[in-house]
């Protein structure tokens, strides 16, 4: 599924659909600055799991944690 969000005006809905995608153990892609990245809830391990092996990386050997204080 393909969202697209406004950076100035985001739809509530999309973003409470992309929050509800990540509290289901969803993965997201996002743009960056340069690249893609991707995203998931740390706290579902099964979507940590999948980033690893999308990326085709060991998780015991690469980690790169971003997150948000709340």
């Amino acid at each position: 599924m393909l969202l697209r969000i406004h950076p100035k005006d985001p739809q509530e809905r999309l973003i409470k659909q992309v929050a509800e995608t990540l509290r289901n153990g969803g993965i997201i892609v996002y743009p960056t600055d340069t690249i893609y990245g991707l995203g998931c809830d740390i706290y579902q391990t099964k979507a940590i799991e999948q980033i690893c092996r999308i990326k085709q990386i060991d998780p015991k050997k690469h980690s790169c944690l971003l997150c948000a204080a709340i």
